[in-house]
């Protein structure tokens, strides 16, 4: 398995482009934001902003929001750094945890009105099966409603503007012709979001479309009526991860009381969902050879606050590419299935290329569960 040459990122991230000399896009694309001139990118989100904002008395943006580092900085800029006066959404996942449930309360006592979208969880718990069983995503319906569920209250609301965090395609890498896209359209979603895999398709699996409204994105005509536009904050000023743990942390805001998730690095991210931050990331690792760690240790690498060889160190004392016991009893009762029909799902997603198998050609285990990974990064 190729890695990148500047941080451990492997070559089967979906969409990811070497060049030749080794080096992942994504890394290009955190070196170029040195030569953007953010003093011009703020003049023009000044001029943007002032044709939403309100003298206070209403709502002039909608902001996405899980509870996490990310969403806290996002909201605290909009309002406290550009005078705007927004209404956070939140859209309920698919099981919520203590520490997550205490941030989003977290957000209601800096002084933001939060909406919490929680969809029918009937139906929701036969998409998560859906997700889970079809797609090898455990937390498909949740990445499809934490982005119809802010554009459709923005329409009922009629608030016109949307904030987005960070333009993932252009912080992790993708196709080139995102990553300089400053705009969210549906588009966007369904090409980014939906995994192949159309709401609509849902009807074949025995769920009534009208059963899982908070899904449905906004038809064309009531995106016109509003003027409904999505931006990404990350666009107009420079994200730096580390700067929102730190921010957030000051406030009080609460990171993982036990430590990093299930397959991560650090505890600030993946905070809200029971299976997000284990199980959705360790699904990732079997399909891809890599998981949540990763993706965080090459942030690290990438703004400088550690070395590649460094980063490998670290990678090999997480718990990345470790079967996430904790939730998976509650996972379990969820989905109302066995332990051997949970691996045998996870064996199907598994791609046997990168791990150990026997001669019989069936996946090799540790005494914990654990596949054997063929390939890791090797020091510089």
């Amino acid at each position: 398995m190729k890695y990148c040459n500047r941080c451990i990122m492997p070559a089967t991230r979906p969409e990811q482009v070497f060049d030749k000399d080794g080096v992942c896009d994504a890394c290009h694309s955190v070196a170029k934001k040195s030569s953007i001139d953010w003093d011009a990118r703020q003049k023009e989100f000044h001029v943007l902003l002032n044709k939403y904002r309100s003298d206070g008395s209403k709502y002039d943006c909608v902001i996405p929001v899980s509870g996490g580092k990310d969403s806290v900085y996002q909201a605290i800029t909009m309002r406290d750094k550009y005078g705007m006066s927004p209404l956070c959404v939140n859209h309920i996942p698919c099981e919520i945890t203590d520490v997550g449930a205490k941030n989003v309360t977290f957000l209601r006592e800096q002084g933001f009105d939060v909406i919490q979208v929680g969809a029918n969880r009937k139906a929701y718990r036969e998409m998560v099966r859906i997700g889970f069983n079809k797609l090898g995503d455990s937390c498909w319906p949740e990445h499809i409603g934490i982005f119809t569920a802010p554009i459709r209250v923005a329409v009922q609301y009629n608030i016109p503007l949307v904030v987005w965090g960070e333009n993932s395609q252009f912080e992790y890498g993708g196709p080139a012709t995102k990553k300089d896209n400053n705009f969210l359209d549906r588009n966007w979603l369904e090409q980014f979001q939906m995994l192949g895999h159309r709401i609509e398709d849902v009807v074949h699996d025995g769920i009534k479309l009208n059963d899982i409204k908070t899904f449905h994105y906004p038809t064309d005509e009531e995106i016109h009526r509003v003027g409904v536009t999505g931006i990404f904050l990350g666009y107009f000023e420079k994200w730096d991860t580390q700067g929102n743990i730190e921010k957030a942390l000051k406030l009080g805001w609460h990171p993982n009381p036990d430590g990093p998730v299930e397959n991560a690095w650090n505890c600030y991210e993946n905070l809200d969902c029971k299976w997000i931050g284990g199980l959705h990331d360790y699904m990732k690792f079997l399909k891809y050879g890599y998981s949540r760690a990763t993706d965080q240790l090459c942030i690290e690498v990438r703004h400088n606050r550690m070395s590649r060889n460094q980063a490998i160190d670290e990678l090999m004392k997480s718990s990345e590419g470790k079967v996430p016991w904790k939730y998976v009893p509650d996972f379990l009762a969820y989905l109302n299935i066995t332990e051997a029909e949970f691996i045998k799902t996870l064996d199907r997603f598994t791609n046997k290329r990168i791990f150990e198998i026997d001669a019989k050609g069936s996946l090799v285990r540790d005494g914990e569960g654990n596949l054997i990974r063929k390939f890791v990064p090797m020091k510089n």
